[in-house]
């Protein structure tokens, strides 16, 4: 692999902060890896695409574009049974196999143009029909794979960690007082919970342009829970800088929700700094 075409030293620093066992024997074998994949689908790479945790490249091929993603995570194999979960109702981008590694696992998945993030937009500009039809289209979907973890968990811990690092940038950790309310909703959330598929990582960077008035969501977390907390993620990036006339309500009706479900998972989200 060639140092165009090398795991970004910034993402490589983060994998090794995530997970420091694995990341060296991943980053040892993604090279190998990924020109083992360029061969067998005849690929010509064309560039290394942003990403926090993972080696993800653009590529072409005789029957179109793609995208290779190799990531470390240990729930990778969960991450790609909900890509491929989202993309057959057309929420993400069609995935084409994912592939089991020893120390990852690799998605190859369509290339969707512009491809244009939500973060380099202005949201006042954007159809939120169109960018909240993906998690009205998964609303109630079984989860992909039994057995899979829980976004009640993976937010239980973020809420209970008093040293808590991974902060959505700009935040600092929320006060004692504010996650312990957070906690009692989530409580209150679980009650009438049935696990369900989700994206669960909807940042503004995870959702991407799919044609001219379409979005994509890309990179889920590869856990269980509802769509309403992915909903709840995005207005939280909405909120953060622009004021939208009757945003709340246009959100419940477009992803098919309530009210009070939305609000208490943005606190939530808000207290656990997602």
């Amino acid at each position: 692999m060639t140092d165009q075409f090398a795991v970004p030293a910034a993402v490589l620093a983060n994998i090794r902060r995530r997970w420091p066992d694995i990341a060296d024997p991943w980053a040892t074998h993604v090279g190998a890896e990924f020109q083992a994949l360029c061969e067998r689908y005849q690929a010509t790479p064309r560039e290394v695409l942003p990403a926090r945790y993972g080696f993800v490249t653009a590529i072409d091929t005789p029957d179109g574009p793609l995208v290779f993603r190799s990531s470390p995570d240990p729930h990778g194999a969960d991450q790609a049974a909900v890509a491929a979960a989202l993309a057959n109702l057309g929420a993400a981008p069609r995935v084409h196999e994912a592939v089991a590694a020893d120390h990852g696992t690799w998605t190859v998945m369509d290339r969707v143009f512009p491809g244009t993030p939500f973060n380099q937009v202005d949201p006042a500009t954007v159809d939120l029909q169109a960018l909240f039809a993906p998690l009205a289209a998964i609303r109630d979907q079984p989860p992909p794979r039994p057995g899979m973890s829980s976004i009640f968990d993976w937010l239980r811990d973020r809420l209970e960690d008093d040293q808590l690092t991974d902060l959505r940038p700009g935040t600092t950790i929320a006060p004692a007082s504010e996650r312990r309310t957070a906690l009692a909703l989530l409580e209150d959330l679980s009650l009438d919970h049935t696990p369900a598929l989700c994206h669960g990582d909807a940042s503004s960077g995870n959702i991407i342009a799919d044609g001219p008035r379409g979005w994509a969501y890309i990179d889920p977390r590869g856990v269980t829970g509802e769509h309403a907390y992915d909903a709840a993620v995005i207005m939280i990036r909405i909120q953060a800088g622009y004021e939208i006339s009757g945003l709340r309500d246009q959100v419940v009706e477009h992803v098919q929700t309530t009210s009070e479900r939305l609000d208490a998972w943005i606190l939530i989200a808000d207290a656990a700094r997602v």
